[in-house]
């Protein structure tokens, strides 16, 4: 009974973690063991791009901004933004995503943990290079694109 009471305590407080506010009406959830596999239990039977990116990666603005574009003429894009930068970096990040426009998209952070296990948990092919995006069909298959992705595959694997 009293292991019980403990994992709903456990469980309410995770989902309080994951709804940290940044600023007024909008999130950046922080990315901890286990979110990866929440993004892809919320996403289950659709598919959806993941795009890994940093603010010290200037390849990594190139397709935010890209994004930013195509994000303004269809917001029902499924992208979901992670940002490897830890979480005491939250208002960088914030930041960023607000000057291309992508405020009000999904959005994770590292939350400081080891980026190294949160890494792993994502892709045990992963080393931290990045951009880095994962494209999922709506049967859950995935196809890792290393490097900013072009404008065309985005739109053709979300129209897939």
């Amino acid at each position: 009974m009293l292991v019980k009471i403990l994992l709903r305590y456990i469980f309410i407080l995770l989902l309080s973690i994951a709804s940290i506010t940044v600023s007024a009406g909008e999130y950046l959830r922080p990315f901890l063991p286990g979110s990866y596999y929440q993004i892809l239990e919320k996403q289950k039977q659709k598919s959806f791009v993941m795009i890994l990116w940093s603010v010290d990666c200037p390849p990594c603005h190139k397709e935010l901004d890209m994004l930013g574009k195509l994000v303004a003429n269809d917001p029902a894009l499924n992208i979901v933004l992670v940002s490897t930068d830890i979480e005491t970096e939250s208002n960088e990040v914030q930041a960023i995503l607000s000057k291309y426009h992508l405020d009000k998209m999904e959005s994770w952070i590292f939350r400081g943990e080891s980026d190294q296990s949160l890494r792993y948990e994502i892709d045990r092919r992963w080393y931290g290079e990045l951009p880095r995006s994962y494209l999922f069909t709506s049967s859950g298959e995935r196809q890792v694109v290393s490097g900013v992705l072009s404008e065309k595959k985005l739109l053709s694997w979300l129209r897939y």
